[in-house]
């Protein structure tokens, strides 16, 4: 398989930055496009635009094969994130964490995710850590990893500072415990 890649990389010109910088920005393009047309031709734009601009650049010998299929992965598994602001973020990252691989190797990805991983560890949003449920690991009463069920639940999360540490009564299924007369 190695050597399949190093021979489909043999007739490209330019170093491998440059082409994934270049499909990166091309897919970029591919996308913003789509999300300005009207939804009935915009899926459609993309996916020709997307295997026009592929099979052209490997015709021409700007970019190897191999580099457009790790680019699709990418883009399709950029579908999967449900907020447009938070994908619009990782799109930035995804371009720094390319330089920093390209700058560094494994080691520029792995300390660029160690920054970006502290870095979120330290947000707080309304006085409670962004990461709450994993870090910092608060596993006091029974809030954490693995949960009980709902009516189980008696006391509420430490991280909360509620004024209150039970969530409900002794007896939450009153109607358990009463007998009807």
């Amino acid at each position: 398989m190695l050597y399949t890649i190093l021979a489909s990389r043999e007739n490209v010109p330019f170093p491998i930055i440059l082409e994934i910088l270049l499909m990166e920005f091309s897919f970029e393009l591919i996308r913003e496009a789509v999300l300005r047309v009207p939804t009935a031709i915009g899926s459609t734009i993309g996916i020709v635009g997307a295997l026009v601009i592929g099979e052209a650049a490997v015709s021409a010998g700007i970019v190897s094969p191999i580099l457009i299929i790790i680019v699709a992965i990418t883009a399709i598994a950029s579908f999967t994130i449900p907020d447009y602001s938070f994908g619009f973020h990782l799109r930035y990252f995804r371009f720094a964490f390319v330089l920093l691989g390209f700058v560094a190797g494994f080691l520029g990805i792995s300390l660029g995710l160690f920054v970006y991983i502290s870095l979120i560890g330290s947000l707080r949003s309304f006085g409670v850590s962004y990461t709450t449920p994993f870090a910092p690991a608060t596993n006091s009463k029974g809030n954490g990893y693995l949960l009980e069920p709902i009516w189980k639940r008696e006391y509420r999360p430490p991280y909360i500072s509620s004024k209150r540490d039970m969530e409900q009564e002794k007896y939450s299924m009153k109607w358990k415990y009463h007998r009807q007369k």
